[in-house]
């Protein structure tokens, strides 16, 4: 029978053939850069990376240079996985995607791939330290065009500030009234304006952030795995602190056995009395010692909010912006109470280094 005459079924059974033969195709590919990653062929060839040279040689986008580069790496440890992808069990994204989970979790098969990576979002650590990384990585870039009629704008931010910024802009865009004349302008257009409208308006538009924690995870990991924001963001114990403190929350928590504890529960830390009430004592300005600023004052948790704090005047104070999320949430550092009552901040100490384990005698 000939390719033409095929039915509907057989044309859909050809295609998910032909996957299989792609994802056995791309284990003999990853075979192949594992030996050439050995015998450092990009440092010969003068690239930069691995994956800026397989994204020349192979003629494939810069995303999939870094999929199939991360992917040889991560099976290096995971034989079974390789050996899977070259049987053409399963495709090549599902086990991309079940690679990044470092424990044995099978294919998860049950899920989609999309469903899998949002299990690797959730069993991913997040130390302070790669936080602390993360946020200190953050840039933004205006360029203006000769006559500065235009202006561009780029960057980069760690996955809680990207998401809360996506999340904000989104919200106010969708307030938004079309055009007069009726049309709808694109999400793009719609951000933009968002975002210029957010930085004139006195009062911000509160953020309103969905926070899941699966106990598995996050139990014996102390916050560092299971913690995602509602976008599949994987945020850690500093980040999640930082959303505890002065957002709109929504917290839904999930036990061992996959029950949800609490589903909708709204927590604002301070209602509007009691943050005028906290914005009077300090003269409507940062509590910080020696600061003066009167931008976007925020009240803060002197004990945490997550670790029992309470929203009442003694454990409430202001903070600027800056010095509540930069140096507080994201810094780390300590708060201490000036004899004067005036506030000021402890640095950190830094991690220890892990000892090694000692030689057998």
């Amino acid at each position: 029978m000939g390719v033409e005459n095929l039915s509907i079924d057989d044309r859909e059974q050809r295609l998910i053939a032909d996957e299989r033969l792609i994802a056995r195709l791309r284990a003999v590919q990853l075979v192949d850069l594992a030996v050439l990653d050995t015998a450092q062929i990009a440092t010969a060839d003068g690239a930069r990376s691995l994956s800026e040279w397989v994204a020349g040689r192979l003629d494939v986008s810069p995303d999939t240079a870094k999929s199939l580069v991360r992917t040889m790496r991560r099976l290096q440890d995971r034989p079974d996985l390789a050996d899977r992808l070259a049987a053409g069990e399963t495709t090549f994204d599902r086990i991309e995607a079940v690679s990044r989970i470092p424990e044995d979790v099978g294919l998860l098969e049950y899920t989609d791939v999309a469903g899998v990576h949002r299990q690797a979002a959730q069993r991913i650590r997040i130390t302070t330290q790669d936080e602390v990384r993360s946020a200190n990585h953050r840039y933004l870039v205006m360029q203006p065009n000769l006559d500065e009629t235009s202006w561009k704008m780029w960057g980069g931010f760690d996955g809680h500030s990207g998401a809360l910024i996506d999340k904000v802009l989104t919200e106010a865009a969708d307030q938004l009234s079309d055009l007069p004349d009726g049309q709808t302008p694109g999400l793009g257009w719609r951000k933009a304006t968002a975002l210029i409208q957010t930085l004139i308006s006195d009062d911000p538009p509160p953020a309103a952030v969905t926070v899941i924690v699966d106990s598995r995870p996050a139990a014996p990991t102390r916050g560092e795995a299971g913690v995602v924001l509602e976008s599949g963001t994987r945020v850690g114990r500093q980040a999640l602190q930082a959303v505890l403190c002065d957002a709109v929350v929504e917290v839904i928590a999930r036990s061992e056995d996959g029950r949800y504890l609490d589903y909708g529960r709204r927590q604002r830390t301070a209602p509007p009395t009691l943050k005028r009430a906290i914005l009077t004592r300090y003269g409507y300005q940062c509590a910080a010692d020696g600061c003066q600023s009167r931008y976007r004052l925020q009240i803060h948790h002197v004990i945490p909010w997550s670790q029992g704090g309470e929203t009442n005047q003694d454990d409430l104070i202001v903070l600027c912006w800056y010095h509540h999320q930069i140096i507080v949430h994201e810094k780390g550092y300590q708060i201490t109470v000036h004899e004067t009552g005036r506030i000021r901040f402890q640095r950190p100490h830094p991690p220890q280094p892990a000892r090694p384990p000692p030689l057998p005698s």
